[in-house]
């Protein structure tokens, strides 16, 4: 495990990040060790009082301060620095337990997203996206002869034979990719898809938050995926309304449709523009990379566009998504 000052991030050794733990409650160099140290002691121009001590009282302090005492007094400060160091320490194991598990989690969800999407591909399919992507279609096995010797034989790989290989060779966008351009069905798997990224965004802002401290964007963005409209509406002014009064309860400057310049967003947090579309349809994806260029004069460059009641085509949705994040990848889209 390395070591490292909490100011300079320069190296250490575990000794000094011992004896700073005990010594200042936090990982420093010898440097800033110092540095500390002169904080904490009085200067050297300080006058110093000088007591008379009769022999007696000599004594009496030099037994005091016998070899057993100072043998109970340095086994104490280990023990409380080598809790000080198992407390720091135990917390970096933790979370990088955590992410590890997480991440383990996310990789395992993806797979299965493999799966379910080439499961839903006919053979000749499997067998062109395999050349697309130079997977081969072939599986060979060992074979001992008559004469005793072994030999290799080629087979056509099984339907299931080509969906392992293609899960564990081909990302989830070429498939997805490959799936729309041969028009096969997978509607409901890219919308669980959206559902479940939406929630690893909450838990990754989650952690932003507590790491960073509370920053507007991520804290706007995890409070919206969290917000649930109380049913669906014909037109945008309720899902505005609705969705203010939410942010209101964690922000007293939401406003509605204040206006800068030519540009009057729907809803503004603290300087960040927010532009309400419900239900979106085609001809409000039309005008969402226009808004996105606006605002910028304006509001700070971090947009962020909430689309309720999706009634726009899965494929057109997600091509607009990624041509407005192209252009401003600062920008935040949540579809609701």
């Amino acid at each position: 495990m390395k070591y490292y000052c909490n100011i300079c991030k320069k190296d250490i050794t575990k000794a000094e990040f011992l004896y700073s733990i005990d010594k200042f409650d936090r990982p420093l160099c010898r440097e800033h060790q110092k540095l500390e140290r002169e904080k904490q002691e009085p200067t050297i121009n300080q006058t110093t009082n000088h007591t008379y001590r009769s022999p007696q009282t000599e004594s009496k302090e030099e037994k005091a301060d016998g070899p057993e005492e100072i043998i109970e007094e340095s086994q104490s400060k280990w023990k409380t620095l080598v809790k000080k160091a198992v407390v720091v320490t135990g917390k970096g194991i933790a979370k990088g337990v955590k992410k590890i598990a997480d991440s383990t989690k996310k990789t395992m969800q993806i797979r299965r997203w493999k799966e379910d999407v080439l499961r839903r591909m006919y053979m000749n399919q499997l067998k062109r996206l395999c050349f697309e992507k130079r997977v081969s279609t072939k599986k060979s096995e060992l074979k001992e002869s008559r004469s005793g010797g072994f030999y290799w034989k080629e087979y056509n790989c099984t339907k299931g034979d080509l969906v392992a290989r293609l899960k564990n060779k081909v990302s989830l966008d070429d498939i997805i990719s490959f799936a729309k351009r041969n028009h096969i069905n997978i509607r409901d798997i890219l919308r669980d898809i959206d559902k479940k990224k939406a929630e690893w965004r909450v838990k990754e802002l989650s952690d932003i938050i507590e790491e960073t401290g509370e920053s507007i964007i991520p804290n706007l963005e995890k409070i919206i995926l969290e917000f649930q409209p109380s049913r669906r509406y014909d037109n945008e002014l309720p899902y505005q309304i609705e969705l203010a009064g939410f942010l209101k309860s964690y922000y007293q400057d939401t406003k509605i449709e204040e206006r800068r310049g030519n540009t009057r967003p729907d809803i503004v947090v603290e300087g960040v523009a927010i532009e309400v579309k419900g239900p979106t349809r085609d001809h409000d994806l039309v005008t969402l990379t226009d808004k996105c260029g606006r605002y910028r004069q304006y509001f700070p460059p971090n947009l962020i566009i909430v689309l309720f009641d999706i009634r726009v085509n899965q494929y057109r949705l997600n091509e607009t998504v990624k041509s407005i994040k192209n252009i401003f990848p600062e920008v935040v889209i949540i579809k609701k």
